[in-house]
């Protein structure tokens, strides 16, 4: 089995990093492997390189036939199967992915879908839409007659295949849709004859998965009171004036563009009785940032109480068993038996929108630790997986620092440099040496600094750059660090947190006296630098005041290949650290095709109108 963007399956590491930049494998290579797979980015990144050659070709009047040919569309497969292959008929206009894929030779084709037909079902045009995606799909799958056979890549032949595809899909038209939108027997009888000649569906049953219950979350948002008297003042004392409304909603936080625009002009002065006016505010309200704020906080404070009552209820049952376990788990499908489901609480929220998630994210964060969440909202393939598995399994894996003790989360690539920042920082005696930011108490203010009596060293920092968070934040982000930053810091040596430091001695043996050379020839403004002893300071040492010159991750810090000697994360095996992850922030963009069925909660924070997505979202847990 070959993994394209990892390799040999026999020698390959999980999880899979598809962004892979490693190139795709010849026709002869491929052929000596038994199942290739393949992901939709390879297929977009081989469809633009065709495009790329073909263009070269007509330029230099090249053979067509062969020159612009992939190594997948060079081979005659067994069989190719299209994981959520649904979209190879979402659109009627075939994207260049979907005309690829069509366009590889194969002696058997298959279809994955959970949802072979998308769409609103309170749409009107709902079923027409669903019976040609029927028939796309149909395409892809060479059917005899609602299908095209494919006649080969000559640019010769390429009438002869449009023409077979329009008679295809007028022989559709004529022999099944029209028929079944009429209400016509005939129609709904051969199409029911042609799906018993292609399908094979699975229900939910068949696999004996839990049926998921269904609960409508209801809360109370209370309008802030200097709303209410924002909007009371302006109907009793605004009158027909149309200015004063505009100005009460942009108080109120009513978007720029929606005040210019002439709709809402016309609707303040077709709405002339106070109480229609008073829904016209609130209405305006209810679609503002501020508002949409409070329901975020709202839904996340819901979804909190709900797991740690979940939670509890399992622990009063005798807690969870684990997957390795012999005893049953049986998942609760109702009321009557939730007393059986001992499953792990795993919990997923799923929004549509991905400032909303961010949002109820925010507030989820401040009632939970870091560790019990992990995200699926934005970044590379690798570092989804990466989350996927942390949720799933309740561990990370990686390597920690000799040096530091940093944890360097292994997802996929090879770890050479540790990844924790490190601040090099001077006191008020010049001493420069290297901390780690947990060491940092607090950014020093204005107030601090002019009471410090010339301890404090540096330039204060203002509370505005950490917006209004307080000092002892300072920490938490490096966005918020400038240099000559005045901070005060715990020097304590033998410090419980932290990795104990190596001696003088240990450092000299791995480099260090080169590193301070390369430091002076830079004047202390280069990347060398080395995490030493701290100087001793005594009874003091849990409040020292430096100034901070310059931050950068410890394999920087540390370079091999400038002066370091020591052991580095290559040479360090990986580990497992347990975790008790039981969130996952889930984008709709970076959902399909995940397997959740271990999932025991899933909330929602929009409602789905397409009755199929909804399916295939509550199937996954």
């Amino acid at each position: 089995v070959y993994i394209d963007g990892v390799g040999d399956i026999s020698t390959a590491r999980f999880p899979l990093n598809h962004n892979s930049s490693k190139p795709m494998l010849s026709q002869f290579e491929l052929a000596n492997y038994l199942i290739v797979l393949v992901p939709f980015s390879r297929i977009e990144e081989q469809n633009y390189m065709r495009k790329r050659r073909r263009n070269e070709d007509v330029i230099l009047g090249t053979d067509l036939s062969t020159a612009s040919r992939s190594p997948l569309l060079r081979l005659r497969w067994f069989r190719i199967i299209v994981d959520e292959g649904h979209e190879l008929g979402e659109h009627e206009a075939a994207t260049d992915v979907t005309n690829f894929i069509n366009d590889l030779a194969s002696e058997r084709r298959w279809v994955m879908s959970g949802t072979p037909t998308t769409g609103d079902e309170d749409s009107p045009d709902f079923t027409a839409k669903g019976l040609d995606q029927l028939q796309r799909l149909l395409l892809f799958l060479r059917h005899p007659k609602y299908g095209m056979s494919c006649d080969g890549q000559d640019p010769s032949v390429k009438h002869k295949r449009e023409l077979k595809k329009e008679l295809a899909k007028s022989a559709w038209n004529d022999d099944v849709k029209i028929p079944f939108l009429n209400k016509i027997e005939s129609g709904r009888e051969k199409l029911y004859k042609i799906l018993h000649e292609v399908m094979v569906m699975h229900k939910k049953e068949d696999i004996n998965l839990p049926k998921p219950i269904f609960k409508q979350g209801e809360v109370t948002i209370f309008i802030p009171p200097s709303v209410q008297s924002t909007i009371v003042d302006t109907v009793h004392s605004a009158g027909n004036d149309t200015a004063a409304y505009l100005e009460a909603m942009a108080n109120l936080g009513v978007s720029g563009r929606r005040l210019v625009s002439e709709e809402l002009r016309r609707e303040i002065e077709l709405k002339c009785k106070g109480s229609a006016r008073f829904d016209l505010l609130l209405s305006e309200y209810l679609g503002t940032d501020s508002f949409q704020s409070l329901v975020d906080e709202k839904q996340a404070q819901y979804i909190v109480e709900a797991v740690k009552r979940e939670r509890s209820e399992l622990n009063a049952r005798g807690g969870s068993i684990p997957d390795d376990s012999n005893a049953p788990i049986t998942a609760a499908t109702s009321s009557n038996n939730v007393a059986c489901d001992r499953r792990p609480i795993k919990v997923v929220v799923y929004s549509q929108s991905h400032s909303n998630l961010l949002s109820v994210a925010e507030y989820i964060y401040r009632s939970f630790q870091a560790e019990n969440i992990a995200e699926l909202t934005e970044g590379k393939i690798a570092d989804m997986a990466y989350e996927l598995g942390r949720f799933r399994n309740s561990y990370k894996e990686g390597k920690k620092c000799r040096i530091c003790g940093g944890w360097n989360d292994y997802n996929g690539k090879k770890l050479i440099g540790c990844r924790r920042l490190l601040m090099e920082v001077c006191d008020a005696e010049g001493r420069t040496f290297l901390i780690e930011p947990e060491r940092v108490n607090r950014a020093v203010g204005q107030v601090e600094f002019n009471k410090s009596n010339n301890g404090a060293v540096g330039t204060p920092v203002d509370m505005i750059r950490l917006g209004g968070a307080p000092l002892s934040d300072y920490r938490i982000s490096h966005k918020n660090w400038q240099v000559g930053d005045s901070l005060c810091i715990n020097a304590r040596g033998d410090h419980p947190l932290f990795q104990k430091r190596w001696s003088h001695n240990q450092w000299a043996a791995y480099g260090s006296d080169r590193c301070m050379e390369l430091a002076e020839k830079d004047n202390f403004q280069g990347r060398d630098g080395f995490l030493g002893p701290l100087p001793d300071y005594e009874e003091r040492c849990d409040s020292v005041h430096v100034k901070l010159n310059k931050w950068q991750v410890c394999g920087k810090f540390h370079g091999k290949n400038r002066w370091y000697l020591g052991p580095t994360l290559e040479d360090v095996d990986l580990e497992k650290e347990l975790q008790d992850v039981f969130i996952l922030l889930l984008d709709a963009k970076l959902s399909h095709g995940l397997d959740l069925s271990f999932v025991t909660h899933l909330f929602l924070l929009e409602p789905i109108d397409d009755a199929a997505l909804l399916e295939q979202v509550t199937s996954r847990a």
